[in-house]
């Protein structure tokens, strides 16, 4: 059963071949999306076609960006570029990035509002019958207030998801994320260790 909601699910040919979530503090948020902003040209020539940014809720000046690219090459050329760097230092980005490369599977996000977020990182045994849990898990999810949601598996550890969800309320969100019927979930899925959740605030999708 899927979850009925307003996200507008995307094809696997329209999905980035490999993507990245940069997690950065910044001194200023303005300062920062400003200059981010600013370097739209420069990420559309590495063929990175799609960003999204995120505030962390606790933290508004922890950012998390999404971004999406056409091939590896262009993507880690990017991220290793002397232009990138100094425009970070220019945004006041405070210390290095944490850079993880990661593969989209599904992306089921609304893209057309603001809404609270959910950043849920974990290990699985086995990423099919992880997926299979998680896709009858779509119920539960719609009852939660979350309308949308995108997959990703790390690049270097395939069985590391990074999941993404989208909701109405973040408090809803929160009790969903504490539910006890979310942790008997995981565990039947094969979650290994004690997953790692950020709440934030999810801004516009840009190029």
């Amino acid at each position: 059963m899927q979850t009925q909601t307003n996200a507008t699910p995307v094809s696997s040919t329209q999905l980035p071949s490999i993507a990245a979530v940069v997690i950065q503090e910044v001194s200023d948020y303005a300062t920062w999306k400003s200059a981010f902003d600013a370097h739209a040209d420069a990420r559309k020539k590495a063929g990175i076609f799609t960003a999204h940014v995120n505030r962390d809720i606790d933290n508004p000046n922890l950012v998390t960006v999404y971004i999406g690219a056409r091939s590896s090459e262009g993507l880690k050329a990017f991220i290793a570029s002397p232009d990138l760097k100094e425009t970070m230092q220019r945004a006041g980005v405070k210390g290095a990035p944490h850079i993880a490369l990661i593969t989209p599977v599904e992306d089921e996000t609304v893209k057309d509002r603001s809404l609270p977020g959910a950043i849920v990182r974990h290990e699985v045994a086995d990423f099919k019958t992880w997926k299979k849990a998680f896709d009858e898990h779509a119920g539960a999810r719609g009852a939660a207030g979350i309308v949308g949601h995108a997959v990703n598996r790390s690049v270097e550890q395939p069985n590391l998801v990074v999941l993404y969800l989208h909701a109405e309320s973040l408090e809803k969100l929160r009790e969903f994320a504490a539910s006890p019927n979310l942790k008997e979930t995981m565990q039947k899925a094969g979650v290994q260790g004690q997953p790692v959740i950020s709440f934030v605030t999810g801004q516009e999708w840009t190029a």
